[in-house]
C-alpha cells in the first residue's frame, strides 16, 4: 500500500517522456483544431472511495468542460474543469464537493484525416489546483482547501463529421501537497486527495 504513491509518481515521470518523444518525432502537416468538450463520468478510486464516513458512496459523479487547441502537428494544449458535487457524501448538515481545473499538455495523432470521419487517440500530462470542500459534518470536521494538483491520462477523439465527434476519457488527478482535511481519516495523518476520472464527452470542433 505504501508503494502506490511512488508508483503513481514514476507513471507520471514516464508518461512525460513518453509525450516528449512522440512530439518529436511525428510529423507536422496537419491544420490546427480547436475543441470544446462537455463531459459526464465517475470518480472511482483513491478517496473517492474512502470512508470518511458512513454515508460516503465509493463512486460519485462528475462533470466538467475542456477546452483543447490541437496545433499544426501533433501537440497541443488543453485547459479542463471538473466539478464533483457531493465528493466525500451528503448528510442531512450539509454537501462536500470536488473542483479541479488542470492546464495539460496533449499529444495526439489523426487517423483518417481531419475532415469527417476521423480518430485521434491522445495522451495527456499536466498541473493545475484542486478545490476540496465539505460542509457535510459538524465543526471541526467541515474543510474548505485549494491545493496545487497534477495529472496524467489518455483517451481517444471519435469524429462522425467534420464538426462534432464524441470522447472518451480516463486520468488519474493527485494533489502536490498534503491534504489537511484527509487526516480525518483513521490514521490521524493528512494525505494527498487523488481519484481516477472516466468521463464521456460530446467534441464539438471548428
Amino acid at each position: 500500500m505504501c508503494t502506490t504513491p511512488t508508483r503513481a509518481r514514476t507513471s507520471f515521470w514516464r508518461i512525460c517522456l513518453l509525450l516528449s518523444i512522440v512530439a518529436v518525432l511525428a510529423p507536422n502537416d496537419a491544420r490546427a483544431d480547436g475543441l470544446i468538450v462537455p463531459h459526464v463520468g465517475i470518480n472511482f478510486g483513491g478517496d473517492s472511495g474512502s470512508e470518511l464516513s458512513n454515508a460516503f458512496d465509493a463512486k460519485r459523479l462528475n462533470w466538467g468542460v475542456s477546452f483543447l487547441w490541437m496545433g499544426g502537428g501533433v501537440v497541443g494544449v488543453e485547459g479542463d474543469f471538473g466539478y464533483s458535487p457531493d465528493f466525500f457524501g451528503k448528510t442531512d448538515i450539509g454537501g462536500s464537493s470536488v473542483l479541479s481545473a488542470m492546464g495539460n499538455l496533449v499529444v495526439g495523432v489523426p487517423f483518417g484525416g481531419q475532415k469527417g470521419f476521423g480518430v485521434r487517440p491522445y495522451g495527456l500530462v499536466g498541473l493545475g489546483v484542486i478545490r476540496a470542500n465539505g460542509d457535510a459534518f459538524a465543526n471541526p470536521l467541515s474543510f474548505n482547501e485549494n491545493k496545487i494538483a497534477w495529472d496524467f491520462g489518455g483517451g481517444v477523439l471519435v469524429f462522425f463529421a467534420s464538426h462534432v465527434g464524441i470522447r472518451g476519457d480516463l486520468r488519474y488527478i493527485r494533489t502536490v501537497e498534503a491534504a489537511d482535511f484527509l487526516s480525518i481519516g483513521a490514521s490521524g495523518e493528512a494525505g494527498h486527495l487523488d481519484f481516477t476520472r472516466g468521463s464521456l464527452g460530446f467534441v464539438f470542433r471548428f
